[in-house]
């Protein structure tokens, strides 16, 4: 298989794991294939609030491997003392360092975090990217040692640059879908969402169906509109930006379609809408392939939904640590990212989810956000 090959099927999985209800185990051994590493991690943060930030999504990957463990003991112990994060934190967007240039001569000698966790993991060698999220979020893409005899080369360095922003885009789609609490629903059942406007587009790059909240958007006309089947940005720049993401989703057919995001103004509302379109695979959709080509998810920031805690403990009858813990975990938050925040090790959230599991008598994290999802009639109620 040759080196192009291997990154269009990286790609290929990538997309279609960033709809899916679990990470990307299955594309792990693909991209250290595709780059030549021992290992990769990407880290979905936020930010902008001041102080620690809060963490979305964080995955640990050596070989073909999701190392818990490694996440734990990272976060637990060297993320608030690790001499590379205020570092990571001022990279530009898209830019790539060497991790050892991150820590000073003395650092290397001292660090734990460096000596302790990079070393002894053979990933003190590796790279760092940071790339720009959404409203204040970043991404830290890291990966390990090089697997080549004589380091990184320039076609690695080539490799991860290309990849990055189908990276980027992973990222952004699952902190959508999981706001949403759509994680691994079906393109069919993702038209019943009634917190995501979904748009699903044919090949031609026309209106194939729309769900509710999508249609309610679309109807009022304020940045974003239907104008005979077609996807119209009101601004004549944000319709030109509109249609060049259109095309890269929706290639000839035979070529892996990419994702890409913007922004649409919007004078009715407080802020703008952010658009994140999403290729679909012809073998995913479950309609004729010329039917289907790309999803628009139509996300409005300033409506992310949020579950009262105190009325999940009420209804559902949870302890206060549990129903805080259900209401993080269906937010989009992390085992690890919820360990870190509240102090405590990851199996300590572990042991509330298996607890709040069996008094719902549920086993999946979907289910407990359906449940969640029902209370919201209940609110004013309980109020």
């Amino acid at each position: 298989m040759s080196a192009e090959d291997r990154f269009e099927r990286v790609l290929e999985n990538l997309y279609r794991a960033a709809l899916a209800d679990s990470p990307w185990e299955s594309v792990a051994a693909l991209i250290h294939d595709a780059i030549r590493t021992n290992g990769h991690s990407l880290t979905y943060a936020d930010v902008a609030t001041g102080g620690e930030p809060r963490i979305h999504l964080a995955r640990f990957f050596v070989g073909t491997q999701r190392r818990r463990d490694h996440e734990q003991t990272y976060f637990r112990d060297y993320f608030p003392r690790d001499e590379a994060i205020p570092r990571l934190q001022g990279l530009r967007d898209g830019e790539l360092v060497f991790k050892s240039d991150l820590y000073s001569d003395q650092e290397k000698k001292t660090s734990a975090a460096y000596n302790e966790f990079r070393c002894a993991n053979e990933n003190e060698n590796g790279l760092f990217m940071g790339l720009d999220g959404l409203d204040g979020h970043g991404i830290v893409l890291s990966f390990g040692n090089s697997t080549e005899r004589m380091g990184w080369g320039n076609d690695q360095i080539r490799t991860i640059r290309r990849l990055a922003p189908h990276l980027r885009q992973f990222a952004r789609v699952r902190c959508a879908m999981a706001d949403a609490r759509a994680l691994g629903a079906s393109l069919a059942e993702l038209l019943e969402s009634r917190r995501l406007g979904i748009v699903q587009l044919d090949r031609r790059g026309r209106i194939r169906e729309a769900n509710d909240r999508a249609r309610g958007i679309l109807l009022k006309c304020d940045g974003l509109c239907d104008q005979g089947g077609m996807l119209v940005a009101r601004h004549r720049g944000e319709h030109a930006e509109l249609q060049r993401l259109l095309a890269l989703a929706l290639p000839p057919s035979g070529v892996q379609g990419s994702g890409g995001s913007m922004k649409v103004t919007r004078r009715k509302a407080p802020g703008p809408l952010v658009l994140e379109i999403h290729p679909v695979r012809e073998a995913d959709a479950d309609c004729p392939p010329w039917q289907l080509g790309a999803l628009v998810l139509l996300v409005d920031p300033a409506t992310r939904p949020r579950v009262d805690p105190d009325l999940a403990a009420a209804v559902l009858g949870l302890t206060r640590a549990e129903s805080l813990v259900a209401v993080a975990m269906a937010e989009g938050q992390t085992v690890a990212g919820l360990a870190h925040a509240q102090g405590c090790a990851e199996s300590t959230v572990r042991t509330h989810l298996k607890r709040i599991y069996r008094k719902l008598g549920i086993r999946k994290q979907t289910e407990l956000v359906r449940r969640l999802l029902s209370l919201e009639g209940l609110r004013k109620r309980f109020r």
